[in-house]
């Protein structure tokens, strides 16, 4: 059996459980394929190589309730970009993978309030390379990224290796800074390794980070569900 990227199969039967749905939305043969490459290109891969992987896998999968909402959110937040798209009915839109040998990971982290561990609606949360905004690899990727409470206050980056700008490596050092109205400034630093092709799709997770909230703001968490 060859190497298969679990993760792909798991997509594509949520994908179809959502469009069952989701009936009022038109979603053309190209807009499908463009929602599972988006999805793919942000969750990590799960390789198996035999059928006992595979089933087990699967089986592991399908029961793992958080990884199963993050699909999902991603399924959404990938139908409402390509239905917004302006583009023609009947023009095709190709998801092409930059044809290049060095690549910097995807980036994950999830931000939360630091007295009561709740999720912060509305933190801005922006990537910087030498004191700028980091360039992604696909525009569909923001930068910044506001979290909400859907995603468990989650985000994500694609930044863009830009060998002239970065160097050679073996890592980039990134800021990540955090924004909030009712929340102090907050920023860290990250070490990224510069990776090849060959792991395409790496991620880098960050531990989770905590923004101490004003009293009032800390009194009155926003509801998580």
């Amino acid at each position: 059996m060859p190497v298969t990227n679990l993760m792909q199969d798991i997509v594509i039967n949520t994908l179809d459980e959502v469009l069952k749905k989701e009936e009022n939305k038109k979603i053309t043969d190209n807009a499908r394929a463009d929602i599972i490459a988006y999805v793919l290109n942000r969750v990590p891969p799960k390789y198996v190589t035999s059928e006992r992987g595979l089933l087990y896998g699967t089986l592991d999968s399908h029961y793992q309730v958080q990884q199963r909402v993050d699909i999902l959110l991603l399924i959404y937040e990938a139908i409402e970009i390509i239905l917004n798209r302006r583009e023609p009915p009947d023009s095709v839109k190709e998801i092409v993978i930059p044809e290049k040998a060095t690549y910097l990971p995807h980036i994950v982290g999830q931000v939360l309030e630091e007295s009561t561990l709740s999720v912060i609606a509305d933190v801005e949360v922006t990537l910087l390379y030498d004191g700028k905004q980091a360039a992604m690899e696909d525009p569909s990727w923001k930068n910044p990224y506001t979290t909400n409470l859907t995603s468990k206050g989650h985000f994500h980056f694609w930044p863009k290796y830009d060998e002239k700008k970065i160097g050679k490596g073996p890592q980039v050092n990134f800021t990540i800074r955090f924004r909030h109205p009712d929340c102090p400034e907050q920023s860290i630093i990250i070490a990224v390794d510069i990776i090849k092709s060959a792991d395409f799709g790496k991620t880098h997770f960050i531990p989770t980070v905590l923004l101490k909230a004003q009293a009032s703001f800390a009194a009155d968490p926003p509801s998580q569900q």
